[in-house]
């Protein structure tokens, strides 16, 4: 695999192909520099910090109803792999950077959305700490790209999009704790012939002594830290859509009033006790990708933006694992936790 020489003079159209705009940007202008200059392992185009790789259990609500029991939720127990991460460079401070969590769910049988992972028995869940999306559409997401990565200055576009400046505000919050934090989807799904959006809500988890956020790195210290002394919990829950004009599917700054639309909890994620230093395990973590459209037809993702990461998210995972020599496969049974 080959990168695409990347031309910052030449035209990308938003209007026309948003998709192809940001797959050039995200790989080819993005990811390339950074691979030319030596970057050595390839890491991914967004979210590249981590925190930390653990091992969890995806446990549904005992009595859950069956109307909720299709796709992933009609197994009773799943093993999964989570990666903790921010939107950042590794090397810069953890504070005020957007927190994220991907989920790999493992012993799903049944045709998968991804192209190449048809066969695959993963299912995967992204869902980072802001309960709405800083753009609208793939348009939009393609022009405010454009913005940074092409002219360099993004003050004309949030002049002309105040909703957007105003999220990206509300996305500088500091997290004390990758435990501790709620983490939403922010786009819809479907579920069934319906649609939701997916949250994870702190419920129980080993208390320790923060440590100091003057650490760059105090996020990863931290989950090391609780992890070591006990498991942590989340519930998982999932907020139905109501109508177009109060739950949008395709305006991703739209918060889903919980007034109009509680969340319902379907699952429990439970984060084994475990030391996430052992060895291999980061490596294990960091060599995993993680798409939306690795999912079932009844889990499959809505709206323009979330067309756009089916493109931009895999063709940067096929470039990685290339460049780092990992099979593109998916993992056919999950790690098992070191043994002390």
């Amino acid at each position: 695999m080959k990168l695409t020489k990347a031309n910052s003079s030449a035209p990308l159209d938003c209007s026309t192909d948003p998709v192809a705009c940001l797959k050039k940007m995200f790989i080819d202008m993005t990811m390339g520099p950074r691979i030319n200059a030596g970057q050595n392992p390839v890491r991914r185009a967004v979210f590249l910090k981590p925190h930390g790789i653990a091992k969890a259990d995806f446990i549904m609500m005992p009595g859950l109803p069956e109307k909720y029991r299709i796709g992933i939720f009609a197994h009773e127990k799943l093993e999964a792999w989570l990666r903790f991460s921010s939107d950042t460079l590794p090397g810069y401070a953890d504070m005020k950077t957007t927190t994220g969590i991907g989920i790999k769910l493992f012993g799903i049988p049944g045709e998968k959305l991804l192209p190449g992972n048809e066969y695959a028995d993963t299912a995967d869940l992204l869902l980072q700490n802001m309960d709405v999306f800083f753009v609208d559409t793939a348009k939009d997401m393609c022009e405010f790209t454009r913005a940074g990565v092409v002219d360099h200055n993004y003050d004309p576009y949030l002049k002309a999009h105040p909703r957007t400046s105003q999220i990206l505000d509300e996305m500088e919050k500091v997290v004390n704790s990758c435990l501790t934090t709620s983490y939403w989807s922010g786009l819809p799904y479907a579920f069934g012939d319906t649609a939701v959006k997916y949250k994870l809500e702190a419920i129980s988890t080993p208390f320790g002594t923060p440590p100091s956020q003057n650490n760059n790195n105090y996020l990863q210290a931290d989950l090391q830290a609780r992890l070591n002394m006990g498991e942590a919990q989340f519930k998982f829950l999932v907020q139905f859509s109501v109508n177009e004009e109060k739950t949008p599917l395709d305006k991703a700054t739209v918060e889903w009033s919980e007034a109009d639309s509680p969340f319902i909890q379907l699952a429990t994620l439970v984060i084994r006790k475990q030391d996430i230093t052992a060895q291999g395990q980061d490596a294990y973590g960091e060599n995993l990708s993680f798409n939306p459209w690795n999912t079932l037809e009844v889990h499959r993702p809505l709206g323009s933006i979330s067309e756009a990461r089916k493109a931009v998210y895999q063709a940067g995972a096929e470039l990685r694992k290339y460049k780092n020599g990992i099979p593109a496969a998916e993992p056919l049974t999950p790690r098992e936790l070191n043994q002390p």
